[in-house]
């Protein structure tokens, strides 16, 4: 009796499915480009790796956060069950482990770029190909020379 009144009630559900009436909306004139092959050969190597550098980052503080997240879920479902919550509270740790891990990790890049005088998370001034200097002389991105950007090597 059960199946025959599952099946009656599918074949209902089913027959009373009606068209999507959507409406088509005019175009405002927006044309979408696809995007382009491969990196943009102009982009300066430090741009590419700041840019890098930084999604590594947001990357990890992601998954850190998703691991709280993870474990704080695991603890308040463990209904009282001690190694569920065991299980729980060492997520939560290695979590936060993970969080001092890439504190640490993001402060030492902070202190190599200050003793270096460069801002590591936003590099700018490390040439591209297209920016080679000939032998004993170095490229100077704040040069006044734009046609020659190379200066004589300190």
């Amino acid at each position: 009796m059960r199946k025959v009144l599952a099946s009656a009630s599918v074949v209902g559900f089913l027959a009373t499915v009606t068209s999507a009436l959507a409406v088509v909306t005019p175009t405002i004139g927006v044309q979408l480009k696809p995007p382009t092959q491969g990196i943009n050969p102009g982009t300066p190597v430090g741009t590419l790796l700041s840019n890098a550098l930084t999604i590594i980052f947001v990357i990890a503080a992601l998954a850190v956060l998703f691991m709280l997240i993870i474990g704080a879920f695991q603890w308040i479902t463990s209904g009282g069950d001690k190694e569920k919550v065991g299980k729980a509270r060492d997520r939560i740790t290695q979590a936060l482990v993970g969080l001092a891990i890439l504190a640490l990790a993001f402060l030492i890049t902070v202190v190599v770029g200050q003793v270096l005088s460069i801002n590591i998370l936003d590099i700018k001034s490390i040439p591209t190909l297209d920016q080679r200097c000939p032998i004993g002389e170095v490229y100077d991105p704040t040069s006044a020379n734009a046609a020659n950007p190379c200066i004589k090597a300190r």
